[in-house]
């Protein structure tokens, strides 16, 4: 017995004038699908249907970018898997069904099943973390979670269940922003987001997916690539926690207020300080969503939680502050008190001292009369005298 399943066809797009159209490559594409769909699901099919998938892809007139052809062969291969996943839930609700038909039968019996049996095959065995310290710390003291912390932990429960399926889910649904797709991951795991990687994917030319993985004996690339631009400006900020808040609250719409009131913060803090101190803001927010990333009780605009990261950034008496690089150790200055002294320089009024009055750690006066001539002038200046 196997579900019902829509096909969706990816990259949808017009025909083409000339040659193989990208409407008929779709098509190839389907049918391989299709194929192995009434397939006896063996690791060869699999390969037989990557191989094709590719052959039709690499048909296409024009012929498709790199990125093109990467998103688009990959969405086949999710289609592979979840027909795959999807043969693999119904026979598991088919062996659990007949067990708990032959058990209904048996009801009878006291005799315990044999190890092995069909029925210890197909039932699976349900997690359970009741007995684990910090579940029965949490149950003893009663700790309560605020309506959105609380939506959020049950969404990335949910999530946790099959990581890569969640992915897959989001990033092929219709109504998704556009996203790096190696930053999606971390929104569903809750982890804090990369803003380089998202300016950088707001002006790639080229796909930025690199995660390996092993598909009927091929491989295929897909993953987070090095970024090429980082956020070094308020107006860098602007624009990549405006493409991050999307995405995010795409998954998790009850944040959006909370992303409000904070990038207003944020945002704020850049008016009050000067372009040079901008770094420190942008580590002082890269700080706090780190912080929010690892800790599923705190909410960003938590701003009471963060006061250590403020005075270590934005504080002149914090360590990040002294140690940015947006403030260069200024060389030459204040030294001039400390190596200077007020005798006369002997070299200088000998006609040998080669350093200029500034730099010179004697003064260049005479050693008779203390004034602005050398000594072998004295006599000719007193005489003006």
């Amino acid at each position: 017995m196997q579900p019902d399943e829509t096909t969706e066809t990816p990259n949808s797009q017009t025909e083409s004038s000339e040659g193989v159209s990208e409407s008929e490559v779709a098509k190839k594409c389907l049918d391989v699908v299709e194929a192995y769909r009434r397939s006896e699901h063996k690791s060869s099919d699999k390969a037989v249907a990557t191989r094709d998938l590719v052959a039709a892809l690499s048909a296409s007139t024009p012929e498709l970018s790199d990125p093109e052809f990467n998103d688009s062969l990959g969405s086949y291969l999710t289609m592979l898997e979840q027909h795959d996943r999807a043969i693999s839930d119904a026979r598991g609700a088919s062996g659990l069904e007949e067990a708990e038909a032959e058990e209904n039968v048996n009801q009878g019996a006291k005799r315990p099943a044999s190890p092995g049996t069909q029925n210890e095959t197909n039932k699976k065995s349900k997690q359970d973390d009741t007995e684990f310290p910090w579940t029965i710390r949490e149950r003893l003291t009663d700790f309560q979670l605020g309506d959105s912390l609380g939506s959020t932990l049950k969404l990335l429960r949910i999530f946790a269940k099959d990581i890569k399926f969640a992915k897959s889910s989001v990033i092929n649904s219709p109504g998704a922003p556009p996203f790096p797709h190696s930053e999606w991951s971390n929104i569903i795991l809750g982890s804090m987001v990369d803003l380089d990687h998202v300016i950088s994917g707001s002006f790639a030319i080229t796909n930025d997916n690199r995660e390996v993985e092993l598909l009927g004996g091929m491989e295929v690339k897909f993953g987070a690539s090095k970024p090429v631009k980082q956020v070094k400006t308020s107006g860098d900020w602007f624009i990549a926690w405006g493409s991050y808040t999307r995405a995010a609250a795409y998954v998790f719409p009850h944040h959006r207020e909370e992303f409000d009131t904070y990038g207003s913060w944020i945002l704020s803090l850049f008016a009050a300080t000067t372009p040079t101190s901008h770094a420190s803001v942008i580590n002082l927010d890269k700080g706090i969503r780190a912080r929010v990333g690892e800790c599923r009780n705190l909410l960003l605009t938590d701003q009471a939680s963060f006061e250590d990261l403020k005075l270590y950034w934005l504080n002149p008496i914090g360590a990040g502050g002294q140690t940015s690089t947006e403030y260069p150790r200024r060389t030459g200055q204040g030294k001039k008190p400390d190596f200077r002294d007020d005798e006369p320089c002997l070299k200088w009024n000998a006609g040998e001292c080669s350093r200029k009055a500034s730099e010179c750690r004697h003064r260049h006066i005479c050693e008779l009369c203390r004034k602005n001539h050398r000594r072998t002038e004295h006599k000719s200046k007193q005489g003006d005298a």
